[in-house]
């Protein structure tokens, strides 16, 4: 369990006792089987409970909507109401990027009570993570390939979820679907037993550029290939996401440019650069 999470000390009213009665911080998700309470030791529902505490004292962690604006009650919003604002249809997407980077800020600023609150805003994200996570990932034991363990597995993204906020851009859009990249290629990088190469029979082409060898993504797990390209410094982090979802999760990319404002030749041809830099790196061996 994050060490960051387990065992935090902050100034408000959520270091206040548990009212377990136990005398431990209710931001303590130190060992999850010794939960008081919580017969669930997976780390999502451990972060859960240490939520609910959070949220039972007389003054909860909140966020002050009339600084906050963008149609917000102006009042202070305690942090269990603002999860059910952000998650609500009729939320725009502005106010919801507005108020996930004043989220990212105190989470990366005070930590304890805001992380654990950073956390739980985004338990919808991470549980639908876990399941595509635990699909792609196997490994061999004793000769035969088994599944990942899901309270290994939930340890691991709550790990890189935690990690991913202090990595975030708070300049780029859509921060939570940063953060769940982010995420998801951290956790695919732990468990990867070897990198992906380069398969003999390419098999995506850009028409547009006819000279340059296509580059062909490789089976099983391209994301290790995208996750490992960005920690060696061959693509950035926006590249990455760009051929993330116009490669492998099948969005065109005139809607992708279309859903972020962006000039389609501008960005095919961004897309084009990135994919030459993986391509060269895989031909060095570098990847």
């Amino acid at each position: 369990m994050p060490a960051d999470i387990a065992g935090s000390t902050v100034n408000s009213t959520a270091t206040q006792p548990s009212p377990t009665g136990t005398g431990r911080s209710i931001t303590d998700l130190s060992v999850p089987g010794m939960v008081p309470g919580l017969a669930s030791s997976l780390a999502l529902d451990v972060a859960e409970h240490a939520f609910h505490l959070l949220m039972r004292g007389p003054d909860p962690l909140s966020v002050d909507g009339g600084t906050l604006g963008q149609g917000l009650p102006a009042r202070p919003i305690p942090m269990d109401e603002l999860r059910v604002m952000l998650l609500h249809p009729s939320c725009s997407r502005i106010t919801r990027d507005h108020v996930w980077r004043h989220l990212i800020e105190q989470a990366r600023t005070h930590r304890g009570a805001w992380m654990v609150a950073a956390v739980a805003l985004a338990l919808p994200m991470l549980r639908r993570l876990v399941t595509p996570l635990t699909d792609k990932i196997d490994f061999e034991q004793g000769g035969r390939p088994v599944r990942a363990d899901r309270e290994d597995l939930e340890a691991e993204v709550l790990a890189a979820y935690m990690e991913a906020l202090t990595r975030v851009k708070l300049a780029w859009s859509h921060p939570v679907l940063r953060l769940s990249r982010l995420t998801q290629f951290a956790v695919l990088r732990a468990y990867a037993p070897e990198w992906p190469t380069l398969l003999a029979d390419p098999d995506l082409i850009d028409r547009s550029e006819e000279r340059q060898q296509p580059l062909a993504y490789p089976a099983g797990h391209p994301d290790l290939l995208l996750a490992q390209a960005v920690a060696q410094g061959v693509i950035t982090e926006p590249e990455a996401d760009l051929i993330g979802f116009t490669r492998l999760e099948g969005i065109s990319l005139s809607s992708y440019c279309r859903r972020r404002g962006l000039l389609y030749c501008t960005t095919l041809k961004r897309r084009q650069r990135a994919e030459n830099a993986l391509y060269q790196a895989l031909l060095k061996g570098s990847l």
